[in-house]
């Protein structure tokens, strides 16, 4: 029973605003180190790229 509990409860928070949140800040880590890392090997900086903004439906 209490592994049910943990799956729904674990699920939840997959679909959650936080869960999102918490992904994009590891993913914006993991590129930093992977670009210190290719900057300190002697790589070229990657070319600035132009924001792309997406426009946000309203809160429910």
């Amino acid at each position: 029973m209490r592994g049910d509990q943990f799956e729904k409860v674990f699920g939840e928070f997959l679909e959650s605003e936080a869960y999102e949140e918490a992904e994009g800040a590891l993913f914006d880590f993991a590129r930093a180190a992977y670009q210190a890392g290719w900057l300190a090997a002697g790589g070229e900086p990657p070319a600035p790229k132009k924001a792309v903004l997406f426009p946000r439906s309203p809160e429910t």
